[in-house]
């Protein structure tokens, strides 16, 4: 279910970036497409119904996966590849459901997820009083958390953690992650759990994650994850690229002219498509 926000958000997708099928440099340009907006405000991940501000609010968005999926496994049963992605939110939600979508799939094709500006950092950026309230307020335990099990042994730390079980529980996932590195959209975000400039601290004012911070939690994931998962990262050095404090890409027609050390970034995805492990950026 929806609220009164979806009325302002077209059930439609963008005209451009991944959904251009007219741009011969699009690696999916042939594919079938499946859009799911976004509605249910808990980053795709949430099945539980919470009064917040007077009024029932309905976080339904993990459930909502499942019963497309209902729909979707039938239709593409023949299916060689899965491209499972998303913006923002929808980045979150793409790692956050990739598990959930290769069971649904099994026995499955080639699972791909690529994550533009959702990344799963540890709770040293998402702090561990924030990734607490998400959990109580949306109902991860019973989605997310649950799934994961032993893969996620801090469930104050699930976003990492969920991204180490859905590689563990299918080694052969293609997975790539876009972003900026010191992206003044997801700082915000997750400046709720930084009250006060402090980490960690969910009770003062909301003061946007420091950049270095961000930027550090990002290079760790790439060294985390160096062998099996590509990164493009958009650094604070590149003018041209507002200081790396852009915002998602893959919609957008900066999919087309974003280029980071002479690698485009629609070459980057059809690498991650194909199976190849790349880094680009800082």
């Amino acid at each position: 279910m929806c609220d009164f926000s979806a009325f302002n958000i077209p059930f439609i997708p963008p005209p451009d970036g991944i959904f251009n099928r007219n741009n011969p440099g699009n690696p999916i340009k042939d594919w079938s497409m499946i859009y799911v907006p976004y509605c249910s405000g808990d980053i795709h991940g949430g099945d539980k119904e919470t009064e917040l501000g007077g009024q029932v609010r309905r976080f339904h968005g993990y459930r909502n996966i499942g019963k497309y999926l209902e729909q979707w496994v039938p239709k593409f049963a023949d299916a060689e590849r899965v491209l499972l992605t998303g913006i923002s939110a929808g980045g979150f939600g793409a790692g956050l459901n990739a598990v959930q979508v290769a069971d649904a799939f099994l026995p499955g094709p080639q699972m791909i997820v690529i994550d533009d500006s959702g990344p799963p950092m540890t709770n040293k950026v998402i702090a561990p009083c924030l990734q607490q309230t998400f959990r109580e307020v949306w109902g991860l335990d019973q989605t997310l958390l649950a799934e994961c099990g032993g893969d996620c042994p801090d469930e104050n730390d699930f976003a990492s953690g969920t991204l180490a079980h859905a590689l563990a529980k299918y080694p052969d996932m293609r997975f790539g992650l876009f972003s900026n590195t010191a992206d003044t959209i997801i700082r915000t975000f997750m400046g709720f759990g930084w009250g006060n400039g402090m980490h960690d601290n969910c009770g003062g004012v909301p003061t946007i994650v420091p950049a270095d911070v961000y930027q550090e939690g990002l290079l760790d994931l790439r060294t985390q994850y160096e062998d099996t998962v590509s990164t493009y990262y958009i650094g604070q050095s590149q003018v041209l690229y507002n200081f790396g404090q852009g915002h998602t890409v893959l919609r957008s027609p900066s999919f087309w002219t974003t280029v980071i050390d002479g690698v485009p970034l629609s070459s980057w995805v059809g690498a991650v498509i194909d199976g190849e492990v790349t880094h680009v950026g800082p």
